[in-house]
C-alpha cells in the first residue's frame, strides 16, 4: 500500500478557499515551524557564543578589580619605598665623614662616670666597609648597678652621633652587674661636600629608674635612683681614701656601734669590717656619709651629668639582719 503522495500546490491552492480559522491554524503552525528552524540551526550557535562571551565579560571584569586593587596596592608600596630611600639618604647624609673614635670615648667616659660606672676593657677593633658607610666598633665592659647600667645605655642612644648597641651580655658580679656590649659609630663613603650635615635631633627615650626596682636586688636593698638635685662640685683636689676606690654595691651595713653620743656604722666589705662616722667618705661618687641610724646609713653621692654640672643623688644602705 502507497501513501498519497503530497501536493503542496493542490494544498496551497485549496488553503485559500479554507474559512478563516484554518487558515489562521495553518499560518501559526507555519510560523511555528519557521521559528524552530530558525533557532536550531541559526539562533542556537549565536546564543552559545553570547553566554561563552558573557562569561568571559565576568572574569575579565574581576580580573580588571584585582588589577585595580594590586595598582593601589604597588602605588603605595612604591610611596613607601621611595620614602624609605629618602630617609636613608638622610640619614647617611648626617654621617660625619672623617672618623671620631677619640670623641666617642671621651663621650663614653663621661657617660660613665654620669652613672657612676667603672668601665674598663675598651678595645677599638677593626673597621668593616660596607657599600654606603663604614662601621667602626669597639668591645666594652663596664660595672655597675642595674639602673647606672640601662640609663648609660640610654645616654649612648642621646650622644650627637650616631651609635647603636649590639651583643649585650649582662651577668651578676658579686654585689654588681658587668655589661659586657659591642658599640658601633659609622662614617659616610660621600663624598665629603655631601656628608658629615648635623643630626636631626628627634625626640628620644630616657631611661628614669625614679620608680622602677632592681631585679637582681631584692626590695630591701634599693637603692634611690632619683634624678638627684643640684649641688655644688666636689673637691677634686681632695686626697681620697681607702674606701673611695671600692663601689658602694660592695658594701652591706652589719650593724653599729655607739661611742658615748657619736654612733659609727659597721660595713663589711671582702677585706673586713669598716667602721665609719657621719662625715665619713665611701664610694668612687664621692660619697659621704649624712646619718646613720640602727637599722639604715644614709650616703649623698655626687654625678656629673650630660652637661658637665654636679648633681647630689641620696642612697640607702640597709642593716642586713642576716649578718
Amino acid at each position: 500500500m502507497s501513501l498519497p503522495r503530497l501536493d503542496v500546490f493542490t494544498l496551497s491552492h485549496n488553503a485559500a478557499k479554507w474559512p478563516l480559522p484554518s487558515k489562521v491554524l495553518l499560518g501559526c503552525a507555519l510560523a511555528a515551524s519557521v521559528w524552530l528552524v530558525g533557532d536550531t540551526w541559526l539562533l542556537a550557535p549565536a546564543r552559545e557564543r553570547l553566554n561563552t562571551l558573557e562569561t568571559q565579560a565576568a572574569a575579565l571584569q574581576q580580573a580588571l578589580t584585582q588589577n585595580a586593587g594590586l595598582a593601589d596596592t604597588v602605588e603605595g608600596q612604591a610611596r613607601q619605598a621611595q620614602a624609605m630611600q629618602e630617609q636613608v639618604a638622610g640619614l647617611l647624609r648626617q654621617l660625619p665623614g672623617e672618623s671620631d673614635m677619640p670623641g666617642l670615648l671621651e663621650d663614653i667616659a663621661r657617660l660613665a662616670a654620669a652613672n657612676g660606672l667603672v668601665v674598663e676593657g675598651v678595645a677599638v677593633l677593626d673597621e668593616q666597609s660596607q657599600p654606603l658607610y663604614v662601621e667602626e666598633p669597639l668591645q666594652l665592659g663596664a660595672f655597675g648597678a642595674y639602673h647606672d647600667l640601662a640609663a648609660f645605655l640610654s645616654g649612648l642612644g642621646g650622644l650627637s652621633r650616631i651609635v647603636t648597641v649590639h651583643d649585650v651580655v649582662l651577668r651578676s658580679d658579686g654585689p654588681l652587674l658587668r655589661l659586657d656590649f659591642l658599640a658601633k659609630t659609622y662614617r659616610s663613603t660621600l663624598p665629603s661636600g655631601r656628608a658629615g650635615r648635623a643630626v636631626e635631633q628627634r625626640p628620644r627615650f630616657v631611661y628614669d629608674a625614679a620608680f622602677l626596682r632592681d631585679p637582681f636586688q631584692p626590695p630591701t636593698s634599693q637603692a634611690d635612683h632619683a634624678r638627684g638635685r643640684p649641688t655644688r662640685a666636689p673637691d677634686l683636689a681632695r686626697k681620697r681614701g681607702a674606701l673611695e676606690a671600692v663601689p658602694v654595691d660592695r658594701f652591706e651595713m652589719v650593724g653599729t656601734l655607739s661611742r658615748g653620743v657619736q654612733t659609727f656604722a659597721l660595713l663589711r666589705a671582702a677585706s673586713g669590717v669598716h667602721r665609719l662616722a657621719v662625715g665619713d667618705y665611701l664610694g668612687p661618687n664621692h660619697g659621704r656619709v649624712m646619718a646613720i641610724h640602727a637599722g639604715h646609713l644614709e650616703l649623698a653621692e655626687l654625678f656629673p651629668d650630660e652637661q658637665g654640672a654636679w648633681l647630689e643623688r641620696s642612697r640607702t644602705l640597709v642593716l642586713n639582719v642576716n649578718s
